[in-house]
């Protein structure tokens, strides 16, 4: 046995700004129950069936344990190559205002294009479009209501949220977004809502001087006035990419990665008010097919080899193991990407979750060895 260090493990935290993720850690008690029997043997055969399923319960060493549920791909999965999106502005502005010509587009010094009072412009990867300075001002709107938690989903008189998704849908195709849209989230707001966030950001100190130094002035909203907001990932293959809501990354890997996956759409009365993406690849190619994924046995030969060398003074264990598509920078490029499967493990630290902070870790699903 290899004779082992002291050290303390002490899990990073990470405060939560935009929804929950999509896997978050189970509910489990804050201690473990000394009469709970735990399985310290190591499977002889890997879980390899594609979508089989498989309640891991045991203890891995001293305090390190695995009490989660082991959920296989449904489908056969593949490495990919491709790299970040290279956008065309002048399209996109097209689709957005049919009428236009090429001549009314004025240039600027960034790449990106004006139009009277709207904006877009964009890097590898990245894309923004904004109406006119009112769209600004709403999205400040929208992004206190999220952070205050006075934002909610309903349908507005306008148009049904079906129909404005299948807004969403129709431009993001236009767009060249591969894959298909991912977790979705939805926020709507009327004419009443808008008024009574403004109301609360005026009062709320940590806002007044921001407005102050813009000179935003208040608006009042016509009872016309209503906003859908739109938030997706995108998945390939049934599986999420690796995106804005997820469990921040350790960093533990001299790994280069891309920005998560982000794509945000607000829709008005008045129609596409902007469009924010990040983290947008092209369509990928495969480059190793119906790769072999690692199952119990893999994942716990990995928890062993990161933790093998320690003694964990705190508690660890995984209470929710999931599957994603992770995008890694090759070296030599800051475009170029491989898009490859890992495992995320959500653990909790001395009872605490993900209320309390998290501490996750990815693991190439091919290879077992720790990507961050």
């Amino acid at each position: 046995m290899n004779k082992k260090t002291l050290i303390k493990v002490c899990a990073v935290t990470c405060g939560l700004g935009l929804t929950l993720a999509g896997c978050t850690s189970s509910n489990n008690s804050n201690e473990i129950n000394n009469t709970k029997k735990y399985n310290t043997e190591i499977n002889s055969q890997d879980t390899e069936k594609t979508g089989s399923k498989e309640i891991i319960n045991k203890k891995i060493d001293e305090n390190l344990y695995i009490d989660a549920t082991l959920q296989m791909p449904e489908t056969q999965l593949n490495e990919y190559n491709t790299k970040l999106k290279d956008f065309n502005l002048k399209d996109i502005m097209a689709y957005l205002y049919p009428d236009i010509k090429e001549s009314d587009l004025v240039k600027d010094d960034a790449g990106g294009f004006n139009y009277d009072d709207s904006y877009i412009g964009g890097e590898a990867g990245s894309m923004s479009y904004s109406k006119d300075d009112d769209t600004s001002y709403l999205q400040l709107l929208c992004g206190y209501a999220d952070e205050k938690k006075l934002a909610e989903t309903k349908e507005l008189q306008f148009e049904s949220i079906t129909e404005a998704r299948a807004q969403v849908k129709e431009l993001t195709d236009k767009m060249g977004i591969p894959g298909e849209l991912g977790k979705e989230n939805i926020t709507a707001f009327n004419s009443a809502d808008l008024n009574n966030i403004q109301s609360n950001m005026e009062q709320d100190s940590d806002y007044k001087d921001l407005l102050s130094a813009k000179k935003q002035q208040s608006m009042t909203f016509g009872t016309d006035t209503e906003i859908y907001c739109f938030t997706y990932g995108i998945k390939i293959d049934g599986l999420q990419v690796y995106a804005n809501d997820d469990p921040i990354l350790q960093q533990t890997r001299d790994v280069l990665i891309t920005q998560p996956v982000n794509i945000e759409v607000m829709i008005s009365n008045r129609g596409i008010e902007s469009v924010f993406v990040s983290g947008i690849m092209e369509e990928p190619d495969v480059c190793n097919a119906n790769v072999d994924i690692i199952g119990e046995k893999g994942i716990t030969e990995a928890l062993n080899k990161k933790f093998g060398d320690v003694i964990l003074t705190d508690e660890y264990k995984v209470t929710n193991i999931w599957m994603e598509y992770f995008p890694l920078l090759q070296n030599d490029s800051f475009t170029d990407i491989k898009l490859i499967p890992v495992w995320c493990l959500d653990f909790e630290v001395n009872g605490n979750g993900a209320e309390d902070g998290r501490y996750t870790i990815r693991i190439n699903a091919i290879t077992g060895d720790e990507i961050a």
